[in-house]
Order: structure tokens, then sequence, then C-alpha cells
């Protein structure tokens, strides 16, 4: 359930961290008054995939249990430890598109495996199995806050989604935006499965500049990854905010120069609206 955007109220800037120091003031202030758009990250900013409901399995060993089955019809036995293995060895293959900037999608995966396992799919089997790895990841669940600095972000900005996706497509996260009530929130949605490429390529950056209709230098980027997001942002001449979470991106990441470090898409919500005045 989408929670009562009336509990924000001017009355919460009391419990947002002011800027320290006469520098950091003058960021804020440059950001409140020159920002006209902002784009948005959404894995690790808006949506955690680290985490399920305690009573479901995991969405990894759901898609190896469902290939597992489907394999074991067309004659194969696999054991689950070479499922698992194959699994494993789907994430080296994104990693190594991802470092070329280049899109996963679940018919790649489902190849991968394939390959790995040295079997093959009828096509109508090959489609199913497609299908059902883009839609087990069931429970993305929103981190604290951001369906409502989302919704009450997008009643001052124009925003604009700029995601990388893996096995779950567009399509897919555009239903659960809408389960959400976040999906009309957004004037414009990037995906890389629909793009071809990956953040921080610049067409990733570029798309959604011009679907929001916005300048670069009007444009402030939010997301949890400093060389994609940030790197990404800044290259394409936007403004960037670096989401500084520890527990999902690791410690220490390269700086590629953001303007500002927040928490959150709560934090940034509400010192661009409360101290806005």
């Amino acid at each position: 359930m989408t929670p009562d955007l009336n509990d924000f109220s001017e009355a919460n800037a009391k419990n947002i961290t002011p800027e320290t120091n006469s520098a950091d003031a003058s960021i804020w202030k440059n950001l409140r008054q020159n920002v006209k758009a902002i784009s948005l990250d959404l894995w690790g900013t808006i949506l955690d995939d680290k985490q399920a409901p305690a009573d479901t399995i995991l969405h990894g060993d759901r898609r190896q249990n469902f290939l597992q089955k489907t394999l074991q019809r067309h004659g194969y036995e696999i054991e689950p430890e070479q499922m698992r293995a194959a699994y494993r060895q789907v994430w080296k293959y994104f990693d190594d598109l991802w470092a070329k900037q280049i899109a996963f999608g679940a018919a790649d995966g489902l190849q991968e495996m394939l390959r790995f396992l040295n079997a093959k799919l009828p096509e109508d089997s090959f489609a199913r199995a497609r299908n059902y790895f883009e839609e087990a990841h069931q429970y993305p669940q929103p981190l604290d806050g951001t369906l409502q600095a989302v919704q009450k972000l997008a009643k001052k900005y124009p925003l604009a989604l700029i995601s990388d996706t893996a096995w779950t497509p567009g399509r897919v996260l555009r239903r659960i935006f809408a389960q959400y009530q976040i999906l009309d929130c957004f004037k414009v949605l990037i995906f890389s499965g629909e793009v071809g490429k990956t953040k921080p390529h610049p067409q990733m950056f570029q798309l959604a500049l011009s679907g929001l209709g916005a300048q670069p230098q009007e444009c402030l980027h939010i997301g949890d990854l400093q060389h994609t997001d940030i790197a990404g942002a800044k290259a394409a001449g936007m403004r960037a905010a670096w989401i500084h979470r520890p527990v999902y991106a690791g410690a220490e990441q390269q700086d590629h120069g953001p303007d500002v470090v927040v928490s959150g898409v709560m934090e940034m919500m509400k010192k661009l609206l409360f101290f806005a005045a």
C-alpha cells in the first residue's frame, strides 16, 4: 500500500540534516534554484533487489528449478550443483557485457546457461523459459520512503528513470511501478534492455534528457553507483547526487565527483523541497 503523502509536510524539515558549512549550503542553494528536471536510477535507489519475503524461494533459485524441470522433460538430467554453476556463469557473462556497456536480457542469460550445460531447447520451450525467467522476480521491495519521495518530487519536477536491467525487463518493471502507484510519476522510462546499452553509455542519459525536454545542466541524476550513475551523468553535463549505501554497493567506490551525497531519495526530496523556501 502506498503511504499517505499528507504525512509529509513542511514540518518534516526539522528532521532534515542541515548543510553544515557554507560550501554545502551554496551547492544545495544552487541545486534548488537551477534544477528543472530529475532522473533516477532504479536498483539500489528506488527498489532493493536484495530482499524477498521470508516464505518465498529466491528468484534465482526459482529460475534454476524451472529450467532444471524443463530440461528434464526434454531428456536432460542436470544435477542441482551443475545448475547453480550455470547460473553463476551467467553472472560472469553479465559482468562482461556490463563492462562493455552492452545490455543483458533473459534470453541472453538463458542461452548462456544452456551453452554451459551443453543443452538445447525447442523454440517454444525456450520462449516459455525466457518468459518465466523475466517474471521470476516478483517481490522487489521499495527502499524506505522512496515511493513517497518519488510522488512528492513528481509534483514539482518532470522525472525520468534511467535503469540498467538484467533478467527483469522494462515491461515487468512498468507493471511493478503501476502496482506501487509511481508509474505515472515518470515522464520517460529508459531501460537498458530496450536501448541495447547500459550506463554510463551516453545514449542512456541523452534519451532521458530528450524525453524530459531539459538541458543537461538543468537536470539532476540520482543514483547509488559512482561508475555508472555519477560518471554517466557528469559526462553528459548533468548534475549528480550519489546515494551512499555501503550495505548495498560496498563502502568504497571510485569518486566521480557527485555534486552532493545523500542517504537516499527521501533525503534528496526533503532537502530540495522543504528547504526551497
